[in-house]
């Protein structure tokens, strides 16, 4: 993920019930360590409905950063609950995905 300002566009990739999901999110930061997520899309039945071919499903959903990892939902008494890890990137992986056209429109507008 990249952020500009308080926008956050990028991917992410998890396994569950046997199966690679992946998605590409749009979020706005709140805080330091708190956005919202505002739209989504990717392989249906992960987080989305909506292929990235057909464009965008909107969303409300947190994230957060918290010891170290990130976490996209919130816990009893606002509890944060994070499981994901950020994977080390190469800084030629880093820089395709800033040169990316969906993430230079994405940082600089809403999609």
């Amino acid at each position: 993920m990249i952020q500009h300002g308080d926008r956050i566009c990028g991917t992410w990739t998890y396994f569950a019930t046997g199966q690679e999901n992946a998605s590409t999110v749009v979020a706005r930061a709140i805080s330091e360590t708190k956005a919202r997520r505002t739209q989504v899309c990717g392989r249906p039945g992960s987080e989305t409905d909506t292929p990235c071919e057909e464009g965008w499903q909107q969303m409300d959903r947190p994230l957060e950063l918290c010891a170290g990892k990130l976490s996209d939902m919130t816990g009893v008494g606002d509890a944060c609950l994070a499981d994901y890890e950020a994977v080390p990137a190469a800084e030629d992986e880093l820089a395709a995905l800033e040169a990316a056209p969906w993430v230079k429109s994405c940082l600089a507008t809403t999609p």
